[in-house]
């Protein structure tokens, strides 16, 4: 790969470089990267990247979260190649870029000073020059009044303002499993980050990071439901299409590497050994819960396509776990719908919202009228104690509570069973999988566990109230061992 951009004539060079972040982005890495041997590859996961970038700067995009594998440029692009394309553009743009340590954050900085003095940057954008006069330390400042500066997790920001916040890596790898650790960098995002925007509603953030744990700064912005992410994990987890601008997709296909031209499938099984799986799950997989966190195996469960009638379930029962509140730090309310036919349970759907009690009472009576279901199940503790009384009062046929008398692991163990017999199915699709899967694999070390708690609940319910395993076996009998997952 030519280390060049693939066209000769310097009037070309500059207007890619001018018009396309991409393109730019990569006269960047040659720049920083002059060796031949280091040449920049230009991938289709950079275009993603920069794509997603680009729409927080001319899109409809105000708030992102990338997640993507450590040596990917994900540094290089978005607190290098970003904050000089955005002052290249807008000469007075102000742009804070934090980091996990100062030595990293000065790194980044030097970066960006040598970009801003080169003879083509000067060339692409002439009223962008530093001024000498305003410029020290990790702040950088333009003759017209922009600025970049530099901060790492803890520094000082008052006084500051900004248009665009950049966080790139705010927690180090092996501070993530600390909890002292991820609670400071979450209060440095909230106390001193994002309070810099000098215009809350138009301002920008950008948060770019390898997943390290559940709840690291990656994760606490996305649980706020208020930024587009892109993820791009090592291995593609399933097919999907990922936008890399002017209405173009790739199209990813399961089991296949994001950067195979530096790291392929083999590279990435060895490194797979090397780190350890769970690791490895989180770092290059972007997902912050190892597959051993729990003793059940996703290959237990049964897979069905399509949805029965609600006429050909012999009993539908749904499963709360009751939160307390609307507050986006309490627990989830969650419902589960299980639908019962051949001896074997179908998981229907998956509610999962935060709600005040009053809506929380409303959104029972609503789903469990709609479902059509024969019995609701709530535990009776918390929020599930007025709420039994006030339904059951309504319709008392249909409301059962629910005393747990062993903790929720036990209970989770214990539900293991009628999956691992083969007696519990999933849809093949459904827009609350994902999120399902991460929980139950990641129990009892995820966030969140009221999926967990409603699933558990219903299973042990079901196994306690003769519903056993008889179908799969029979199917055995029978010499039809491929159909009972049909």
């Amino acid at each position: 790969m030519n280390a060049q951009l693939p066209f000769s004539d310097r009037q070309v060079v500059d207007a890619l470089a001018r018009g396309s972040f991409f393109a730019f982005t990569w006269k960047v890495f040659q720049t920083l990267h002059p060796d031949p041997a280091d040449a920049f590859i230009p991938n289709w996961h950079v275009e993603a990247m920069c794509h997603a970038l680009e729409d927080v700067r001319i899109g409809p995009t105000r708030r992102l979260v990338i997640t993507v594998p450590p040596r990917h440029l994900k540094s290089i692009a978005t607190a290098v190649a970003y904050p000089a394309f955005l002052i290249g553009r807008q000469p007075g743009c102000k742009v804070l870029v934090a980091s996990y340590s100062l030595d990293l954050a000065r790194k980044h900085s030097d970066d960006f000073r040598t970009i801003l003095e080169c003879d083509w940057y000067r060339r692409l954008f002439p009223q962008a020059r530093i001024n000498p006069r305003g410029t020290r330390g990790e702040e950088i400042r333009t003759t017209a009044g922009g600025v970049r500066k530099a901060v790492s997790t803890g520094g000082a920001v008052t006084g500051f303002g900004a248009d665009y916040v950049i966080v790139d890596d705010l927690l180090k790898a092996q501070d993530a499993a600390s909890d002292t650790e991820r609670e400071r960098a979450k209060t440095y995002l909230d106390s001193s980050l994002l309070t810099r925007l000098n215009n809350p509603d138009q301002g920008r953030i950008i948060a770019i990071q390898q997943r390290l744990h559940e709840d690291d700064p990656a994760g606490y912005l996305l649980s706020k439901g208020m930024y587009r992410h892109l993820n791009l994990p090592a291995i593609a987890e399933e097919d999907e299409g990922v936008a890399t601008g002017s209405g173009k997709f790739f199209q990813r296909t399961k089991g296949s590497a994001l950067f195979p031209q530096r790291f392929d499938l083999p590279t990435l099984e060895r490194l797979r050994r090397e780190m350890g799986s769970a690791a490895f799950t989180m770092q290059y997989q972007q997902n912050p819960i190892s597959p051993d966190g729990s003793q059940l195996r996703w290959e237990w469960f049964g897979i069905y396509d399509e949805h029965p009638e609600r006429n050909r379930f012999q009993m539908v029962v749904m499963s709360w776990d009751t939160g307390m509140s609307s507050d986006p730090k309490s627990d989830y309310s969650v419902a589960t719908t299980w639908g019962y036919r051949e001896n074997c349970w179908y998981l229907l759907s998956v509610f999962r919202d935060r709600l005040d009690y009053p809506d929380l009472k409303r959104t029972v009576l609503r789903l469990g009228e709609e479902c059509k279901a024969d019995l609701v199940l709530i535990e009776k503790a918390a929020t599930g104690i007025p709420l039994l009384q006030e339904c059951h009062s309504q319709m008392p046929s249909r409301f059962r509570e629910v005393r747990p008398s062993v903790d929720k692991v036990v209970r989770f163990n214990a539900a293991c069973a009628p999956i691992e017999a083969g007696q519990v199915l999933l849809p093949r699709d459904a827009i609350w999988l994902s999120d399902f899967r991460r929980e139950l694999m990641g129990f009892p070390r995820a966030k969140h566990d009221d999926q967990v708690d409603s699933v558990s609940q219903f299973l042990n319910w079901a196994v306690g109230n003769g519903f056993r395993r008889t179908y799969r076996g029979q199917m055995r009998k029978e010499g039809k061992d491929d159909e009972w997952r049909r």
